[in-house]
């Protein structure tokens, strides 16, 4: 019996690392391997080794620095419309009601949209000419804009109409980590006269730590590989004002036939995404023990006193 619960352990174990390493691993592997390689993608094509020369090539270009910055965009608009929206509409509609159900379907409608068919149909509700924002800005006597054609403010659509597509399960998140703090807490607050916003500050948002926390890594490190809504609306464009990595990846090794400096952003947007991750999770949980080691202290003087 041991000796058959043995081998069915080691098996259900290995057959999740075999599947893991076949689809994540091997290719993560042999991305960081073609990064030292001059390929154009052809498999009767011979690989040159050149070591880290795509690297130093990556990182002395102009085009790739404004793709980081147009990252940068992503990540803003997501701390800076995507959590305070989405929270205050997680606040709005967590008590269980019958309404607040279809609400929370409504606005997690967007989110179920695919991509494809959401980049579309803010393309053409955003064209210069007959797109539906243009008229409506036209019955108020305002001069349509080319909104996906401005060099300046074309990321800054796009990462709003992103912003747009993901409300509606980051709300949802929300909920949850608002359903999760106790009740108790929440009743015994309410009994010492402690008004919403109060409730809110106090009780709410300091059981909520791990929810912000799975945002805040969901947010930074997604900006950092967005692709889908880029491709769909601009495809980089006007010019290069809308690439970020991912899109210039994608133009460089299948528009341009170098997968070798290709799969050098590859490397780069997942060690970043990396790099991110852990230094936000080091950061947050850093602070959250200073905090409890501040309570555990002033604890220790409460009780001297």
């Amino acid at each position: 019996m041991k000796r058959n619960k043995t081998g069915i352990a080691i098996m259900l174990l290995v057959i999740p690392v075999l599947v893991y390493s076949l689809f994540f691993i091997y290719p993560i592997g042999y991305t960081v391997y073609l990064s030292f390689m001059k390929w154009n993608g052809m498999a009767v094509a011979k690989k040159t080794f050149i070591g880290l020369q795509n690297y130093k090539t990556l990182f002395s270009q102009a085009v790739f620095w404004h793709s980081l910055k147009n990252a940068v965009v992503f990540m803003a608009v997501s701390l800076v419309v995507i959590f305070p929206v989405s929270f205050l509409l997680a606040l709005l509609v967590s008590r269980r009601t019958k309404i607040n159900s279809f609400l929370r379907t409504v606005y997690y409608i967007p989110t179920l949209l695919p991509m494809a068919a959401t980049g579309m149909m803010w393309m053409f509700m955003l064209a210069y000419n007959g797109g539906a924002v243009n008229e409506i800005l036209g019955f108020f006597g305002i001069a349509p804009h080319d909104f996906l054609g401005d060099t300046k403010g074309a990321i800054w659509v796009v990462a709003l109409v992103n912003a747009w597509m993901y409300i509606g399960s980051n709300m949802l998140i929300f909920v949850t980590g608002i359903t999760n703090v106790p009740s108790d807490m929440i009743e015994a607050a309410v009994v010492d006269g402690a008004g919403p916003v109060q409730r809110i500050i106090h009780i709410i948002i300091p059981n909520m730590k791990e929810t912000f926390k799975v945002f805040l890594t969901s947010a930074i490190a997604g900006s950092v590989k967005v692709f889908d809504i880029i491709y769909v609306m601009t495809d980089g464009g006007p010019g290069t004002a809308t690439d970020v990595p991912a899109t210039l990846m994608y133009d460089q090794a299948f528009l341009s036939s170098r997968f070798g400096y290709a799969s050098s952003i590859g490397v780069f947007i997942i060690f970043l995404s990396l790099f991110i991750t852990f230094t936000l999770n080091f950061f947050l949980d850093e602070q959250e023990d200073k905090g409890k080691r501040k309570k555990l202290q002033r604890g220790a003087c409460n009780g001297a006193v």
